[in-house]
């Protein structure tokens, strides 16, 4: 049992690299402006990496989904233990393992690029905070609301759908919004990067605004599908009894 409960941060590790792998190795490929990090990608640059944040996602969720979750982002764990599907030091554990990967990831392709990675780092366009915040945190709610409410939906016919409706949020908010903000809606997704590359300018967005953009949506997801959390309480506990 523990070696089992043990593999879960594993498996973070693993999505979490793999994600931001793939997320950097695009926007560094695609970069045609690397001061401005990934906002500064044409818009058809900035579609291609969408595209890249949609599939490798949603391969993330059905590869690793059933071991972990596949929440390979710090702004999810926050939003499952608000909804109480954890525990704190499970969700401690769990986003260091992401930071982690985050790392070790961003570490690769520098190793590969080398300094042309800047291009993945997120930063706000035009140097504009209020709106990147703002935007960073309603695009996170988006997502967060979407992985709460079908990961943990009790709708068999929903689950099997759970990562294509993740992946193409994610996917679908970054071409919208990663020529404003960055796109990151990750907390982990963006440490990684600044951390190697040195580059912290307004990163504290990337953490704030993600962070309250999880706890917005567990608050709506705790205020609409409360009745349907204790509809299926009340069934296994029919169930045990």
């Amino acid at each position: 049992m523990a070696a089992r409960s043990n593999s879960k941060y594993l498996v973070e590790i693993v999505g979490t690299f793999i994600l931001v792998y793939a997320i950097c190795s695009a926007a560094t490929v695609y970069s045609t402006n690397v001061r401005q990090g990934i906002a500064g990608l044409g818009q058809l640059g900035m579609i291609g990496v969408g595209l890249v944040h949609a599939l490798v996602l949603t391969a993330i969720v059905y590869a690793i989904g059933y071991r972990s979750g596949a929440q390979v982002n710090p702004a999810v764990t926050i939003g499952l233990l608000v909804t109480r599907k954890m525990h704190g030091k499970e969700a401690a554990l769990i986003i260091a393992c992401q930071i982690l990967g985050a790392v070790i990831a961003a570490a690769v392709v520098y190793s590969m690029f080398g300094s042309e990675m800047a291009a993945s780092v997120t930063l706000p366009a035009d140097d504009n905070v209020t709106r990147a915040f703002i935007l960073e945190t309603v695009m996170t709610f988006t997502l967060v609301y979407v992985v709460l409410a079908t990961t943990t939906s009790k709708n068999f016919k929903i689950a099997p759908l759970a990562g294509a409706a993740i992946g193409f949020t994610l996917g679908f908010n970054v071409i919208l919004g990663g020529s404003i903000s960055g796109g990151s809606l990750n907390p982990a997704r963006s440490f990684g990067p600044a951390l190697i590359v040195g580059n912290f300018d307004f990163h504290w967005i990337y953490w704030i605004a993600p962070i309250l953009g999880g706890l917005i949506a567990a608050g709506v997801y705790k205020g609409l599908h409360k009745y349907l959390d204790l509809l299926s309480a009340d069934a296994e506990q029919i169930k045990k009894g």
